[in-house]
């Protein structure tokens, strides 16, 4: 019963933020840092912990925010996974992957921006040439199922 012992865990959102130029469809991808703990220098679309008063909702826009100066208005949530940590008490961190369509970028307004500490490089890769990128497992699926539910559903989504 939640009354007698609360569990402080952590909880993780991902994102995977695609646009379309030109009649292309882009996701926008992140080298992880060679100093990370979790998947060093693998491909990512961004994400992060869940901080303290958030929601779901809240904490991916933060974190895309965040990491690569994209504001989203909206997110929506397509499948969980989760990351096996067998060296914490833990053991896996839990997680949610949101789809978002891009609305715009910080500054001139074109490109997205790393600060360094979490990634050492991110583009724009169209969704059909992600072959030559050595992503964190699964994600490489994620992202084309991510498309399909965003392009199926983006008439409802976006209502």
């Amino acid at each position: 019963m939640r009354e007698d012992h609360r569990e402080l865990i952590e909880v993780h959102v991902a994102g995977i933020c695609f646009r379309e130029s030109e009649g292309r469809v882009s996701v926008l991808i992140a080298k992880r840092g060679a100093e990370r703990s979790l998947y060093p220098g693998l491909w990512e679309c961004g994400g992060g912990q869940v901080n303290a008063g958030e929601n779901f909702d809240e904490a991916i826009i933060r974190q895309i925010r965040e990491e690569f100066g994209i504001s989203v208005d909206r997110a929506f949530p397509f499948k969980t996974y989760e990351i096996a940590v067998p060296d914490l008490s833990q053991k896996r961190i839990p997680g949610i992957v949101f789809v978002s369509f891009l609305c715009k970028c910080a500054g001139d307004g074109s490109e997205p921006f790393i600060d360094g500490r979490e990634h050492s490089e991110c583009r724009w890769q169209p969704i059909d040439e992600l072959s030559g990128f050595d992503f964190i497992p699964g994600l490489r699926d994620d992202i084309r199922t991510g498309w399909e539910f965003y392009s199926r559903n983006s008439d409802i989504l976006l209502q």
